[in-house]
């Protein structure tokens, strides 16, 4: 699923330049998937190369629209619309996400990218307008609308309130109304910024100084609400259960609970939604009653999205998160169980904050090419930024969760939390604005990252394939001594059992030979 990942990425990108080379692509992959089939391949391989087909045909609609959405040159549309975020002020101009529900022109769900100079909308609020829309322009400005599926941008022309709202996004606005009270009343300004950016994925509340410090700390992956963030809220939650009753069912519903709750107060960022499909595969897998591995996992996860929304690949959290991910994944684990296996490292603590190395310098190395591309520089601080920090960002998180959820010891918790995010705000504020914090870094400099990527996901195929002959042998060997008909037992005959116990040891090691 890795492998499916990595090729509907290339096909997303492809999306945005070239309808024709989709087309074509399409039915290439649609003549090997017969192939395939006429080869009688595994069942799972074929599954992936229809994923992969799937994604190609989704990236081949998603690019005409675009193509046809982008003739729009100030064209006047009536309709009725219903604001589907929070919208900004930039000083001169308010910006927001207009969700068409009917118009003469769009199609239900359209979004447009509006600004208007006045007025007083706020988040689900439902308005009848005329907008003045067009297709949008400027490379960076339209992959980062693209990835969010905002095609059109729009000026207000004229606009009645209806005086309704959506029913779904006023009950979140309302928890995310009373999250903010709750952080902004208990926190000072300065660690409620933080909170809400760990907890909500809410960076608004940043100054610009502090965001710039983030990106230079190398830390802007911890502020993307993500996996990390997840599992913490969702492991929180299962522990309790756990501690009064174990129920598989129980716990995938706790678990879909939890992770779309947490995504509708997110804002069902691409971060968010990449790690909410983990989780909601993880209660499929409970459910079933079967065993998932974290790589097919994440792979399935990455082409769920570009199904749905083949420009992801060009949202930066997005990719931050997938990365940071697939790094802990293919690098970080596998190298700390072998410490441990091994006994390299003895000493637990002394263990842990190598883990934590290994963990931060294999991020590191994985997010390079995203952050040489969108942001022009790399972090020279990361490494010990986020050994100081990425423990205690959990801690912070986990007292501030216990404050909502028990009002009685609220206040203590609070205290607790906010101690910590003071720690990880200074910590931030120092590395960042060091003088050598970041070094600039040309374009081409990101073919490097991009190696090691390819050299670390190469190991991992050889070693899964390594593993899979391994235990496919062990299964030959089984079922020889159980007198099977395996290939190795063709030689031995159905008797193999009754044959005297030397005469077995001298065949098995033949055999592992």
């Amino acid at each position: 699923m890795l492998l499916s990942a990595i090729i509907t990425s290339v096909i997303s990108v492809i999306a945005l330049y070239s309808e024709m080379a989709l087309f074509v692509l399409a039915l290439v992959i649609l003549v090997f998937i017969f192939y395939l089939i006429y080869k009688r391949s595994r069942g799972e391989i074929i599954f992936a190369a229809l994923l992969i087909l799937a994604v190609t045909v989704s990236g081949f609609l998603a690019a005409g629209k675009t193509k046809m959405l982008e003739s729009y040159d100030d064209v006047l549309i009536d309709g009725e619309f219903v604001i589907a975020d929070t919208p900004q002020n930039y000083g001169e101009y308010y910006s927001a996400i207009f969700e068409t529900l009917q118009s003469d022109v769009l199609s239900k769900g359209e979004k447009i990218r509006v600004t208007y100079n006045s007025g007083n909308f706020k988040f689900s609020e439902k308005i009848k307008a005329k907008l003045l829309i067009s297709g949008i322009e400027g490379k960076v400005y339209k992959n980062s609308n693209y990835s969010q599926r905002i095609f059109l941008k729009g000026y207000i022309k004229e606009f009645e309130n209806t005086g309704e709202n959506d029913v779904v996004l006023s009950l979140i606005g309302s928890v995310r109304k009373h999250i903010r009270n709750i952080v902004f009343k208990n926190y000072k300004a300065s660690e409620a910024a933080t909170v809400m950016a760990l907890v909500t994925g809410d960076k608004s509340y940043f100054t610009d100084d502090f965001y710039n410090n983030v990106k230079c700390a190398g830390v802007a992956h911890v502020m993307v609400v993500s996996g990390m963030h997840l599992s913490i809220i969702v492991s929180m939650f299962l522990y309790i259960i756990n501690k009064f009753l174990y129920n598989r069912y129980l716990k995938a519903l706790t678990i879909v609970f939890v992770t779309v709750s947490v995504m509708a107060i997110c804002g069902f960022t691409m971060s968010i939604l990449r790690a909410g499909i983990t989780y909601f595969l993880m209660a499929l897998a409970l459910i079933l009653n079967r065993e998932n591995t974290s790589e097919n996992t994440l792979g399935f996860a990455v082409c769920l999205i570009y199904l749905a929304n083949p420009f992801a690949i060009f949202s930066v959290a997005f990719l931050l998160s997938v990365l940071s991910t697939f790094s802990i994944l293919v690098v970080s684990i596998p190298v700390i169980e072998m410490l441990k296996e091994r006994k390299i490292i003895k000493n637990k603590l002394l263990l842990t904050v190598f883990s934590s190395v290994i963990i931060s310098i294999s991020t590191l190395i994985f997010t390079a090419p995203v952050t040489i591309y969108y942001f022009g520089y790399i972090s020279c601080v990361s490494v010990i930024t986020n050994l100081l920090i990425a423990n205690v960002t959990s801690y912070a998180m986990i007292f501030c969760i216990l404050g909502f959820a028990f009002p009685i010891l609220a206040v203590p918790f609070y205290k607790i939390s906010e101690l910590l995010v003071s720690y990880i705000n200074a910590v931030i504020n120092f590395f960042g604005t060091l003088p050598f914090s970041t070094v600039d870094t040309p374009r081409f400099t990101i073919i490097l990252p991009i190696l090691l990527i390819i050299m670390a996901f190469w190991v991992l195929v050889a070693c899964k394939l390594r593993g899979d002959m391994v235990k496919l042998k062990e299964m030959e060997i089984k079922r020889v001594v159980e007198g099977g008909n395996g290939e190795y037992a063709r030689d031995f005959g159905t008797d193999f059992k009754k044959r005297n116990k030397k005469g077995r040891k001298k065949h098995i090691h033949i055999i592992r030979r």
